[in-house]
């Protein structure tokens, strides 16, 4: 009895001793793995941190990505709408290109014509002409039928009431009359260089003409004039006298007249 209670004591003994050493070694083997797990659950954290700030990263990138596929979008239909303006002008211009090209062709038409037409009435007159020929022999003059001089103060060419009612009175002339050409002259005297006596002379002579066209209707294909300075004196330029009667506009009418007619045989 005495013996199994030596033997009892002992084991609880060595129970509790063996207890306390168990606790020591698995306090000892859990530290590393405590820390190992604090160590896990930190960076676990920051980890969570990163995945939060990526997370809102991805958010904007995802927002920015939106506002371009926006911005894209409206850009492919600006882009369309301007191909199909492009489209319009392009087929806009096309038509008038063609209609361009119809006016050309109808202008090119018409100048044929007109030149098809031209050719022919020549070649009309010229039938008429050689038959008249053939037929009869005339002879044609020019015909003085008036003569007028205007007179101009010093280094002037307007005309003066005097000139005024001098061209008048010539211009009655030409009353019933439709074939006739006017000759206009200016002269100078010797004063002043030939160069300026030039200008002055044909200044004079326009007047003259612009007279005749205006206040009388005398066609201008029935004028020519000539401005030709101090080249036909009249009169002695040594004098005053003879000066002013230089200063002048000779005009001169002619008319066609035959001066035979004889039929051919």
């Amino acid at each position: 009895m005495k013996t199994n209670l030596m033997l009892t004591g002992a084991l609880v003994l060595t129970m509790v001793g063996t207890g306390c050493a168990t606790k020591k070694y698995v306090a000892k083997t859990m530290a590393p793995v405590e820390a190992r797990v604090a160590t896990a659950e930190g960076k676990n954290a920051d980890q969570d941190k990163m995945l939060t700030a990526q997370g809102q990263e991805i958010d904007q990138l995802q927002t920015s990505l939106s506002r371009t596929n926006e911005r894209v979008t409206d850009a492919d239909s600006k882009a369309v709408a301007a191909g199909t303006a492009a489209q319009r002008a392009a087929e806009a211009a096309g038509g008038a290109q063609r209609t361009a090209d119809g006016a050309v062709g109808a202008a090119a038409g018409a100048l044929t014509a007109a030149n098809t037409g031209r050719d022919q009435a020549i070649a009309r007159a010229n039938e008429v002409e050689r038959t008249i020929s053939a037929k009869v022999d005339a002879t044609v003059t020019m015909k003085m039928q008036g003569t007028e001089t205007v007179l101009f103060p010093v280094n002037a060419y307007k005309l003066d009431k005097d000139a005024k009612a001098a061209l008048d009175s010539f211009a009655a002339k030409t009353s019933g009359k439709d074939r006739y050409v006017i000759e206009v002259q200016g002269f100078t005297d010797k004063t002043g260089s030939a160069e300026a006596n030039a200008v002055l002379s044909q200044k004079r002579a326009e007047e003259v003409a612009r007279y005749l066209a205006n206040e009388h209707k005398v066609p201008l294909h029935q004028l020519t004039l000539l401005g030709s300075g101090y080249t036909a004196p009249v009169a002695d330029d040594k004098t005053r006298d003879g000066r002013k009667q230089n200063r002048r506009v000779e005009v001169r009418m002619f008319s066609p007249e035959v001066a035979s007619l004889t039929a051919k045989n």
